[in-house]
């Protein structure tokens, strides 16, 4: 009984030595994950500190997984800081076979904050340069790497030693948590990338994966996707051999109104296009938001006129007015007009000059004219006429708008 209570004591003793020699044991050192030296070919490191990483201490040299067997060769990985914790991903899974992770001495920060402190002539000049470009020196990277912070401490290296015994986990697919995104300019919105391995087993690969972009509208990196200019694009992720894609419209935005693309052919059938599905055509919605002349209050005007444009559009759909649905959809948008002119005290000519100017738009072909036309001759003897104005003759409320 006693040589085995020996054997588990050396056996105890050897591992604790080998751990604290590969730097998995020290003062700083919360924890690591995996914790066992046999890990999964998709597994990713995740080393947890008792105090805050200084970012600016973790370099692209600072991590480095290599291959020692059955080959000997550099690994691609990528890591992210976050607050008091580091992790290193490999960007494909691993081969099986052993390798080593090494993470060289990191700088984390004590209570108190960061006091840069200037000691020798290579730290002055280096402040004297922050000094140019930044008023307090403590922002400035170069002096938060190489001055000496009375309130950072550094770890040791790590030197972490691993096997993958498993054969190679082959990706089965992979899915993005959306299909479409819709983004205004200059704006930004994260995916997040799940894969499936051929066992079942699932993996947020959002940050391994590599995504490529078919149009200049949109950039993408690590599961963020940037918009820069109106315009569409598909995004392509790929992972461990599979792909999957998603599309990404990018809108022009005035007056936080998100404008339809230019259609490419808006004159090839007699509805047009109407992407939105708004009810207006979307090259005679364009033409209200970017090009209509406007006299007063451009913000109300747009959307009065985006009114009369739906029943204008209905005109031609139904021209034999049916229901009377057409007649009450163009009574009430003239309510709307009349309303604005009412309450603004606007000029009732102005409106008569909007009218003419949507008409041109709206019935810019033989076509859509006659529709018009024919919607007018069924009408009968029926006068247009303003009838009392009310706010509730407009569909938003434009009394609420500047």
């Amino acid at each position: 009984m006693k040589s085995i209570y020996k054997f588990v004591l050396v056996y105890v003793l050897f591992i604790g030595s080998l751990f604290a020699g590969q730097g998995l044991e020290q003062k700083h050192l919360v924890s690591i994950s995996p914790s066992s030296t046999e890990v999964r070919s998709n597994s990713s490191f995740v080393f947890t500190f008792d105090k805050p990483i200084l970012k600016t201490s973790v370099k692209k040299h600072t991590v480095v997984i290599k291959q020692k067997k059955p080959q000997k060769q550099k690994i691609s990985t990528q890591f992210t800081v976050s607050d008091k914790t580091l992790t290193i991903s490999p960007t494909s899974p691993l081969d099986k076979g052993v390798y080593v992770l090494k993470v060289k001495p990191l700088k984390l920060t004590k209570e108190g904050g960061n006091t840069l402190q200037v000691k020798t002539p290579w730290q002055r000049f280096i402040a004297w340069l922050c000094g140019l470009m930044y008023k307090d020196i403590s922002k400035c990277p170069l002096c938060q790497y190489f001055c000496t912070t009375s309130h950072v401490t550094k770890t040791k290296p790590i030197r972490f030693r691993f096997e993958v015994r498993e054969e190679m986990t082959k990706v089965k697919k992979i899915e993005t948590n959306i299909s479409l995104v819709e983004l205004s300019e200059h704006n930004s919105t994260n995916i997040s990338v799940i894969a499936t391995y051929e066992d079942n087993t699932t993996e947020d690969v959002t940050q391994k994966a590599t995504y490529t972009s078919n149009d200049s509208s949109v950039d993408v990196e690590k599961g963020v996707i940037t918009s820069n200019v109106e315009g569409s694009a598909t995004v392509t992720v790929s992972y461990g051999g599979k792909t999957s894609t998603l599309q990404v419209e990018v809108y022009e935005m005035i007056e936080g109104h998100l404008l339809p693309h230019t259609p490419q052919n808006p004159d090839a059938t007699l509805l047009g296009v109407d992407k939105n599905d708004n009810g207006v055509r979307d090259d005679v919605e364009r033409w209200i938001y970017k090009e209509m002349p406007t006299y007063h209050h451009p913000e109300i005007e747009r959307v009065v006129a985006m009114q009369e444009a739906e029943a204008y559009q209905m005109t031609i759909i139904d021209p034999n007015n049916n229901n009377n649905k057409v007649l009450e959809m163009m009574d009430k948008s003239g309510d709307c007009w009349g309303y604005y002119v009412e309450s603004r005290d606007i000029p009732f000519t102005h409106w008569e000059e909007f009218d003419a100017h949507l008409k041109d738009i709206q019935f810019n072909s033989k076509e859509r004219l006659r529709k018009y036309l024919e919607y007018n001759r069924n009408l009968g003897a029926h006068v247009l006429t303003l009838n009392d104005a009310k706010p509730d003759d407009c569909n938003i409320n434009i009394d609420q708008l500047p």
